[in-house]
């Protein structure tokens, strides 16, 4: 049984680990949707990550997987002594908020008993989850602050059948091919993804097999980017928070690794102090005070009317232009909690100051040292 509003009583917060699910906004709530082996396999193991944001009295939920049945665990993880009151009232915390883990949860047997308070999943929101809203950041920090316009994704609509995909994906490969120093490479995007998910280097000037791709993927998503490809030297991210009063204000830094694919590969378990010194070394302070306020005005007006309450990281990099350091303001935002929150609140409670040591995603073991 689903509720719009807490009518009941009892009522807890259920936790949800659904990662991965920024791919599932493509698709209409109707539609089927059936995430990889891969990330049921991490949604699985790694539920246990939520006990850094649940509080005694809340609830996880853990998935199905293979031949089990999804159940609830408490706030630590562990198996329930007893279940919760018949009619408690769950207000669901999805770690991606989708339509298809709603319907799931809705669905699901162990889920039954009791009222859901489901969020809400409404226009702006939906428009700031597509890349576009992160375009749109980068266009708006190229006009007010100054950033270089190199650093602008473009975009290819499909067109009305491959053939016309093709051409209009080939003209702008070729032209912003030109424009790159020979051996360059450019970033094709996929529009709902994340984490290093939906990303992919390809050469300046397309090859056979990668425009294929391209094409097949603009014309079953409607949309992709490409962008120039730049040399990295270190992954950042500014994590944000939306009240229910609908302010966005600035809650840490987060400093991240990153595979060769550019795959998230773990967090660095400094403090909040530590962090913000060592960026301040790489990019000037005034910069940086003036990028946090535009992130949290133009977060703050995209959202406007959204019933969206919760964390938003956007991750940033410093990347090397022209032989100097730069920092390319908004590469991806991501409207949910994320890694980094968690290796700030995995620092304070376990780690001392000073640590070394890198928060990362370790099957059947959660996090490891």
């Amino acid at each position: 049984m689903t509720s719009s509003s807490a009518a009941a009583s009892p009522t807890a917060r259920l936790w949800v680990f659904n990662a991965g699910g920024e791919e599932a906004l493509r698709l209409p709530a109707q539609q089927h949707y059936s995430p990889s082996r891969e990330v049921r396999r991490l949604r699985y193991e790694a539920t246990h990550l939520l006990r850094l944001l649940a509080a005694p009295g809340d609830y996880l939920y853990l998935p199905a997987l293979e031949d089990s049945a999804a159940r609830l665990l408490d706030h630590e993880g562990a198996e329930l002594p007893s279940p919760p009151e018949v009619g408690t009232v769950l207000e669901v915390k999805p770690w991606v908020l989708e339509p298809h883990i709603l319907k799931e949860l809705a669905a699901a047997p162990c889920l039954a008993p009791y009222r859901l308070l489901l969020p809400e999943l409404d226009a702006p929101y939906l428009h700031l989850a597509h890349r576009r809203g992160c375009a749109g950041l980068v266009e708006r920090c190229c006009r007010e602050l100054g950033y270089p316009e190199a650093l602008r994704a473009h975009w290819v609509e499909a067109g009305a059948d491959r053939a016309e995909t093709e051409r209009r994906l080939l003209e702008l490969w070729q032209g912003l091919g030109a424009e790159q120093a020979a051996g360059a490479r450019l970033v094709l995007k996929r529009p709902y993804s994340s984490s290093g998910r939906g990303v992919q280097f390809v050469s300046a000037q397309p090859e056979a097999r990668e425009l294929s791709s391209a094409v097949g993927s603009c014309q079953r998503l409607g949309s992709v980017s490409l962008e120039p490809y730049w040399q990295v030297e270190a992954n950042w991210a500014l994590e944000y928070e939306r009240l229910e009063t609908g302010a966005v204000h600035f809650v840490g830094y987060s400093h991240f690794v990153t595979s060769e694919r550019g795959a998230y590969a773990g967090n660095v378990l400094w403090t909040q102090q530590q962090l913000g010194e060592r960026l301040r070394a790489l990019v000037p302070e005034h910069e940086l005070t003036a990028l946090i306020a535009l992130h949290e005005a133009y977060l703050g007006e995209q959202l406007a009317g959204s019933s969206y309450v919760g964390y938003i990281g956007i991750d940033l990099f410093v990347y090397r232009r022209d032989e100097v350091l730069a920092l390319h303001p908004a590469v991806e935002i991501n409207l949910r909690c994320t890694m980094g929150v968690l290796a700030h609140r995995a620092q304070l409670r376990d780690w001392p100051e000073g640590s070394t040591e890198l928060f990362t995603l370790d099957y059947g073991h959660g996090v490891r040292r």
